[in-house]
């Protein structure tokens, strides 16, 4: 079985009464070490779709396995301890916390780990290390660039060794030097580290770094290919 597996997926949202269907029966796979960028215009259905990957939404109907593991059959406390101990994310916003240093940043996701507070430090030292922010882990992040705050929130995403890692957009807020960086970090945790990654991006140049590309297209998949 493949990592990711959905099957007809739909996500429905609610406004007023009013029921808005995003996601209409969207089935697919993802193998361990796949590089897969999610395309598409804006409100085509790719963030919801990686909200939902990424346990941050639930479904409204069909099957989501990870892992082998029925994710819509484990309670919202499991469903936070997987999100955080398998699971990294990297935002188009950083989302980063402004009053407390680069290090502490990326030692946030360990405090809800089974990591041992002692080695934290050191956990958090061999993130930096892997996205070369060493240099900077005693600075607040209003002092960093923002491909350096970028970075920062990568080596957070990188903190508990998850199996995936979700990025949405993450070039977003990036000139186009920084973004480049940006990816070819995610492309050497992807070669070198073999993390899987699945990426929203609606850049083709940003693109070009996953192996496969899933278009989606008014909630559904227009097109899915590797290369």
């Amino acid at each position: 079985m493949a990592l990711i597996e959905v099957a007809t997926l739909e996500k429905t949202f609610e406004f007023d009464g009013v029921a808005t269907r995003v996601l209409k029966g969207i089935t697919f796979g993802i193998e361990k070490g796949e590089f897969v960028a999610i395309m598409g215009p804006s409100g085509s259905g790719k963030s919801t779709l990686l909200h939902i990957l990424g346990l941050l939404d639930d479904i409204t109907r069909g099957t989501y396995f990870f892992d082998g593991q029925s994710v819509e059959q484990m309670d919202e406390l499991a469903q936070a301890a997987f999100r955080n101990q398998r699971m990294g994310f990297v935002f188009q916003a950083f989302n980063l916390l402004s009053r407390i240093s680069v290090m502490d940043n990326v030692k946030l996701p360990l405090a809800y780990s089974k990591v041992p507070e002692k080695t934290w430090n050191n956990v958090a030292f061999q993130s930096l290390q892997a996205v070369g922010l060493e240099h900077r882990i005693d600075y607040q992040p209003t002092r960093l660039s923002g491909g350096e705050r970028q970075r920062a929130a990568i080596a957070r995403a990188l903190v508990n060794n998850p199996e995936v890692i979700f990025a949405d957009e993450p070039t977003g807020n990036l000139d186009s030097k920084s973004g480049e960086h940006v990816m070819g970090i995610l492309d050497g945790l992807n070669k070198k580290l073999k993390h899987t990654i699945i990426l929203v991006t609606h850049d083709v140049n940003i693109a070009k770094y996953a192996h496969r590309v899933i278009k989606i297209k008014d909630g559904q998949i227009e097109s899915d290919k590797h290369h």
